[in-house]
């Protein structure tokens, strides 16, 4: 039976340095032998195929587009509270050079529209507003937590109120791992530019930027699958590494696919940047999914 899961040890704790990341995510696929490896190739085709992978990834896809502009408002809405809600357009121009440029310009029209119409401050409309975003937000969560079920073979929650208490909790949890990514860059990151760091610098600066949003991006991946199914030991599994690894690559060559080959809009029209935010979507979920699978082939 193969190992339950690779975990850190206890004296290094769950970092987001990326040196120390990069180190953990080292000393991980080292200690994953050449037999787990030919192991895990030839029981995870199965798996897929067993669960209708594909299939189940196009319906969280769906979901997470019902999802995304209640989600969108409810970040927008919360980060208001305390900053400038222009900064999470900035934070999406930043992050989002790497997606397709339909995503990434669907995300920018629909936050100026949110921005805009931000302006109450706390109130209690804004308040109940906030509430009722978040609760259809978690909708896109609980299909991602039904299908993260699906993949290590675990039985839900039977109880609605668990149930979608867990898909709040880690909704706003993903909102909150937003915050933090939009201070690194509209705080830390321009105070670090105008510092004089000459080009060396710039460059070394845009390279610890892109490990902090991959360690970023492992542990949110890390705590949904934590959290999501029932217990599940470990936190920076092959799973988790595997599934990063697969979005950025993935997320990257299907930008470069919809920027030079792709015709979407002679075919879709105006429909165009909802197609493509869709397949997106729907090869981010395979992405999370697929990680689900590595773990849960492991566990078996």
């Amino acid at each position: 039976m193969l190992p339950v899961s690779l975990r850190l040890e206890h004296d290094h704790g769950v970092t987001t340095d990326p040196r120390g990341e990069v180190i953990c995510i080292v000393r991980l696929v080292t200690q994953v032998t050449t037999a787990e490896f030919r192991s895990l190739a030839s029981k995870l085709p199965e798996r897929i195929r067993e669960h209708n992978l594909t299939l189940v990834a196009a319906g969280v896809a769906f979901y997470a587009f019902l999802a995304l502009v209640p989600a969108l408002i409810a970040t927008v809405s919360i980060y208001g509270l305390v900053a400038d809600p222009n900064d999470v357009k900035r934070l999406v121009k930043d992050v989002g050079s790497s997606l397709p440029v339909e995503v990434q310009n669907f995300l920018v029209f629909q936050l100026t529209s949110i921005v805009n119409a931000n302006r109450a401050g706390v109130t209690t409309t804004a308040v109940i507003a906030i509430a009722l975003a978040l609760w259809s937000a978690s909708g896109g969560m609980a299909a991602l937590i039904t299908a993260i079920h699906v993949a290590y073979e675990k039985d839900e929650p039977k109880g609605f109120v668990v149930k979608r208490g867990k898909a709040l909790i880690l909704s706003l949890g993903a909102i909150a791992f937003l915050g933090v990514v939009a201070f690194f860059i509209v705080a830390v990151r321009p105070l670090l530019e105008h510092a004089g760091l000459g080009m060396p610098g710039r460059i070394v600066l845009d390279i610890l930027g892109w490990l902090v949003l991959a360690a970023v991006v492992i542990v949110g991946i890390g705590l949904l699958y934590r959290f999501a199914v029932k217990d599940r030991l470990g936190f920076l599994t092959l799973g988790t590494v595997s599934s990063m690894v697969f979005w950025v690559v993935v997320s990257g060559l299907f930008a470069a696919y919809t920027a030079n080959f792709a015709s979407y809009g002679k075919t879709y029209g105006a429909l165009a940047s909802i197609v493509v935010l869709l397949l997106w979507l729907w090869l981010s979920s395979l992405a999370v999914l697929i990680g689900a699978e590595i773990d849960g082939t492991r566990e078996a």
